[in-house]
């Protein structure tokens, strides 16, 4: 054999001893974060972690029945999260941690101490997708000790919630929060969404709900009952255009197959509809649509920034 051929063959050997020593430092001794759920009452923190063994991490059929869940307590954040890690079986991993629950009871201070601890610890990531949930860690806790499979359910109804749960990085125009609820022994997503804002946390509609999904573009299908009748999108195209002082929204949806065809009245309550949403969040601190980053494109500099400190400006919505 040639010094040539030996010399590769000793460099393959060493790229495959790496490989199995970095494959085993990266999976096989972590344990792997799903989710964080995160809870502050006015005596402490509590942190409850939903995890999994490495070779349960993948989508195979048998892997969600190994997701578990810990919790640990604190007097700040940092220390809550300590203390969760260290009821884990291995090492933490949060490379596939896409999920972060926040309760109910306290989440514009939960939402503000968070993102500066996810800002600062590189394995944490922004783009983590938020959630409310109403029961708190010590309840949830619980459930996952009575029944093997809650902290399964659990994971999977926040996947199930995906496309309406906003990332952690867009809470610049406001986050609207699908919340998740314990409610005869199952768990369920809650027709009626939570706006947080600068300003405070502000409970919409059940049509409000769907039409700021809309509005932002959340979620693929949606269903409206007008006069008693469900009419549900299948699609949507979303237009905004800055029309003198005002705006004017174009909304154009495809019906899903077999559904109710909307008649002129029905259009014109769901362009009501949406005014009053595109309002009642601008009210609560919200600009869903971003008008004033339309407003700034038409005009420049000519005109002062429209922010949600001024009144909400006149919209009319078109649907069809």
């Amino acid at each position: 054999m040639s010094r040539r051929a030996t010399l590769r063959l000793l460099l393959l050997g060493l790229l495959l001893c790496w490989c199995g020593v970095f494959l085993r430092s990266e999976n096989t001794e972590k344990s792997i974060v799903r989710a964080l759920l995160l809870e502050q009452t006015p005596e402490q923190w509590n942190v409850a972690l939903l995890y999994q063994f490495p070779e349960a991490a993948a989508d195979s059929s048998d892997a969600a029945a190994s997701v578990q869940l810990c919790a640990g307590t604190g007097k700040t954040l940092e220390q809550a999260l300590f203390a969760a890690e260290e009821h884990l079986p291995q090492r933490p991993s949060y490379r596939l941690c896409e999920y972060l629950f926040l309760n109910t009871g306290s989440l514009r201070g939960e939402l503000f101490a968070c993102e500066p601890l996810f800002c600062e610890r590189a394995d944490l990531r922004l783009a983590t997708r938020v959630l409310a949930v109403t029961p708190g860690c010590e309840e949830l806790l619980a459930r996952a000790e009575e029944e093997e499979r809650f902290p399964e359910q659990l994971l999977q109804c926040a996947k199930d919630t995906a496309e309406y749960a906003p990332h952690l990085y867009e809470r610049g125009k406001g986050l609207l929060l699908p919340v998740v609820q314990l409610k005869e022994g199952s768990i369920t997503l809650q027709k009626e969404a939570l706006l947080l804002t600068e300003t405070g946390t502000f409970s919409l509609t059940e049509e409000e709900t769907e039409m700021a999904r809309v509005l932002l573009e959340y979620g693929q299908e949606h269903t409206f009952i007008v006069e008693e009748t469900p009419i549900t999108i299948r699609r949507s195209v979303l237009g905004v255009q800055a029309a003198g002082d005002g705006f004017t929204v174009q909304l154009t949806f495809q019906k899903k197959a077999a559904s109710a065809t909307p008649t002129e009245t029905q259009c014109r309550k769901l362009e009501a509809l949406c005014v009053e949403t595109v309002q009642h969040c601008w009210d609560a601190g919200a600009d869903i649509l971003s008008l004033g980053s339309v407003r700034a494109l038409r005009d420049g500099r000519k005109t002062a920034f429209l922010t949600t400190k001024n009144a909400c400006p006149a919209v009319q919505a078109d649907v069809m």
